[in-house]
């Protein structure tokens, strides 16, 4: 299990992806976070990829049929 993210952690990840934010969108972030994290925590997990739509694609399925 890991160690719960710390508001230093949410600051430092912003940090690296460019984010150059004035302290009063730092506390949004770190509130947003929370939520972000809630709402991951609900999505389903432990599916194969084989489930995933865009593995069983079969574009030629759409094709024009032709005269």
């Amino acid at each position: 299990m890991t160690d719960p993210i710390t508001d230093d952690d949410i600051l430092r990840l912003a940090r690296l992806a460019g984010l150059d934010l004035p302290p009063a969108y730092r506390t949004e972030l770190i509130e947003a976070y929370g939520h972000v994290h809630a709402m991951v925590a609900r999505l389903p997990g432990g599916r194969p990829h084989g489930d995933e739509p865009a593995h069983v694609f079969v574009p030629t399925v759409f094709q024009p049929k032709r005269p």
